[in-house]
């Protein structure tokens, strides 16, 4: 979730998709919200290492 003056978006990825973790999907729903959810992308790259750990490739 991430917030700004105007509303909230709410933002969600999937696992990958592929044998290969390149490629996933991002659902988005904004409620008002003109921001781009900057406030995600950290939480972001921290599930992809995680999900890296997992697999041994991190």
């Amino acid at each position: 979730i991430d917030a700004d003056d105007e509303g909230y978006l709410l933002q969600i990825f999937t696992k990958p998709v592929e044998d290969r973790p390149t490629l996933f999907f991002e659902i988005i729903q904004r409620m008002g919200a003109r921001g781009f959810g900057a406030g995600n992308f950290k939480a972001l790259f921290e599930s992809i290492e995680r999900e890296q750990a997992k697999r041994g490739t991190l």
